[in-house]
């Protein structure tokens, strides 16, 4: 009909006073009955009278994405389930043989050394604890521990004692033969010679950590006391950086290889403790 129509046309054509002239939409299982017509694939249709009350039954529709998020929720839950501990029964009343490692503390060892000044006490070796397995019976009543006894005992490791070097030599010898040494300095030998006289009446470090200390100053400098690293400023034996550091030992820190060696060796020992321990950080790093 064209709007043109729609305004010539009666009113009845526009809103029927009476309902009974249409069928009421009636719900059959998932089928609905509109206006005598039903939708494809429709059967038993039943048409209602115009004064019938409707019903309209409502099917429950399970989605697929509905489903699919409730399996997903059910795994995750079944994944984050944690299986809880079970202990084992404490005995109550009873006697059990019962296992514990204890340490066993280590002593120490003095050597007195001429070579050192008298007073000078330097640790050479640091001590190691040892290892005891004590095996016990234990007598329990009503959960509580009413007696124990030392059944066994094994040695696992046996402690080593700690070795200190204590010096006994008066500071005048001493200091006379450091004299005797430094003389002889000017040389890579000659260097060589007081550092090894120097850190054994010093700080009591023996062939072993000269044998370090050696190889960690041929890699810097190859023991010369005028080396100088022209990219970093480093210079002399122990390639201070800047070199200047070693004026703390002697204004003559360009020149004479004695203050370059207590400058380094002095190092040495507040770093690292010990030369082994500055070569082995040498060789990891490439720096010490």
């Amino acid at each position: 009909m064209t709007s043109r129509g729609h305004r010539r046309a009666p009113g009845r054509h526009i809103a029927p006073k009476s309902r009974s002239r249409f069928l009421a939409p009636v719900a059959i299982g998932t089928a609905v009955v509109l206006g005598g017509s039903a939708a494809t694939g429709a059967t038993n249709l039943v048409q209602a009278p115009a004064n019938a009350p409707v019903t309209v039954t409502a099917t429950k529709a399970t989605s697929k994405s509905a489903t699919k998020s409730n399996a997903v929720s059910t795994k995750k839950t079944v994944k984050t389930t944690t299986k809880k501990t079970v202990k084992p029964p404490t005995v109550k009343t009873g006697t059990r043989t019962e296992t514990k490692v204890s340490s066993v503390r280590f002593g120490s060892t003095t050597v007195h050394d001429a070579s050192l000044v008298k007073g000078t006490k330097v640790l050479r070796k640091s001590g190691v604890p040892g290892k005891v397995r004590l095996t016990y019976h234990v007598k329990y009543l009503q959960g509580k521990v009413v007696a124990k006894v030392l059944v066994g005992k094994k040695v696992l490791s046996k402690p080593r004692s700690a070795v200190y070097i204590v010096g006994t030599g008066k500071p005048t010898v001493v200091e006379a033969s450091l004299q005797a040494a430094a003389k002889k300095t000017g040389t890579p030998n000659g260097n060589k010679v007081f550092a090894q006289a120097y850190i054994q009446k010093t700080h009591g470090w023996n062939a072993g950590e000269f044998s370090c200390l050696t190889s960690l100053w041929n890699r810097e400098s190859h023991w010369r006391h005028t080396a100088r690293n022209r990219g970093s400023g480093a210079y002399g034996i122990p390639q201070a950086m800047p070199g200047s550091k070693m004026a703390k030992f002697g204004a003559d820190w360009q020149t004479n290889p004695v203050t370059q060696i207590k400058w380094g060796v002095n190092y040495i020992a507040k770093r690292y403790k010990t030369p082994c321990n500055a070569l082995a950080h040498s060789h990891a790093t490439g720096w010490y």
